[in-house]
């Protein structure tokens, strides 16, 4: 039947009602659950560290340069005869010259030489000289002065001297030997590192054959021995003193040296003091300590003996491998 408008509205909201109280019962079916999730994630900052390269230079090589060397002011026209600070003090005694002749009949005056070796190369040039020079004794004691060679001081032990060249006397160095240290006075001298001389004293009335003691002084130490012995430095000294006014002393050493030979020259004077001494005067040595020539004094010296080339005015050294004092009577 037809229910009026007002009858029907109140009968779906009777129905909507019990509907309603039906789901809010005990035997609902529950609906399901939407997963809802309870973990909360928080974001830590992580801090990475990140390397920033440093660029260096490293060279390959590293050359460290060397000082400079600033050249020293002194009286002669060689470095490397710079006398010590304090010259010695010792009165001058020229020695008296006197007659006398060699075995072979040559006056042995101040100017007397004789060449007791020379040998050439295929092209003719001199390359190995050795020589027997008389001098005059100015005084008669030993000097000395300073040497450095391998950063090592010697203090290099000579004779006051003179040799006439082209009829002038020339002041020079007869070196007797070196010792390592500044200034060693001959009796400091260490026992190990004591100076040995090969000299033989002869008389007025003896013979003088520069050829043959060049040959016997230069022979194995065993056979030079009994003639040529080897004596102490300080025995030298006293055998200075006692020498007569009339002397002439006479020195044989090598002048020119095989290039060769220089690579043993340098060992040599590396491990032995007085041959450093002795070998310095004929040999131009760089800052590197180098031996990268012989000196302009041994050239000059080898021109004047075979060519009586004048000689340069200067103050030279030379030196004694063998050493003979010729004494007069006076």
């Amino acid at each position: 039947m037809d229910l009026n408008p007002a009858k029907r509205l109140l009968t779906l909201l009777l129905l909507l009602i019990v509907l309603g109280s039906a789901g809010c019962g005990e035997n609902a079916t529950p609906l399901p659950e939407t997963p809802t999730s309870s973990q909360t994630f928080t974001t830590t900052s992580t801090h990475t560290t990140t390397f920033t390269p440093t660029v260096t230079h490293t060279l390959a090589n590293t050359i460290t340069p060397r000082p400079s060397h600033t050249p020293t002011v002194t009286s002669t026209p060689y470095p490397s005869l710079s006398p010590t600070p304090t010259p010695t003090t010792i009165e001058p005694n020229p020695a008296d010259l006197f007659p006398f002749k060699d075995v072979n009949g040559k006056t042995v005056d101040w100017s007397y030489f004789y060449i007791t070796q020379l040998n050439t190369t295929n092209l003719e040039d001199v390359d190995d000289l050795w020589a027997f020079l008389s001098f005059q004794l100015l005084d008669r004691g030993i000097h000395q002065r300073n040497f450095i060679f391998l950063d090592q001081t010697i203090t290099v032990y000579y004779l006051n001297v003179a040799h006439e060249f082209n009829g002038q006397l020339f002041p020079m160095q007869l070196v007797l030997g070196g010792v390592y240290g500044s200034g060693m006075a001959i009796e400091d001298i260490p026992a190990a590192n004591s100076v040995y001389l090969q000299y033989r004293v002869l008389n007025a009335w003896e013979t003088f054959d520069p050829y043959i003691i060049h040959r016997d002084a230069n022979r194995t130490y065993d056979l030079r021995e009994p003639i040529y012995p080897l004596r102490l430095l300080q025995d030298f000294q006293a055998t200075l003193a006692m020498l007569p006014d009339e002397v002439i002393l006479l020195a044989d050493h090598m002048i020119l040296f095989h290039p060769d030979d220089w690579w043993q020259i340098k060992l040599d004077m590396s491990r032995v003091s007085s041959l450093a001494a002795r070998y310095q005067p004929f040999f131009e040595i760089d800052e590197l300590d180098r031996l990268v020539d012989q000196s302009d004094f041994a050239y000059a010296l080898r021109d004047t003996l075979l060519t009586d080339a004048a000689m340069p005015e200067g103050l030279y050294a030379f030196s004694a491998k063998t050493l003979i004092i010729i004494q007069g009577e006076n």
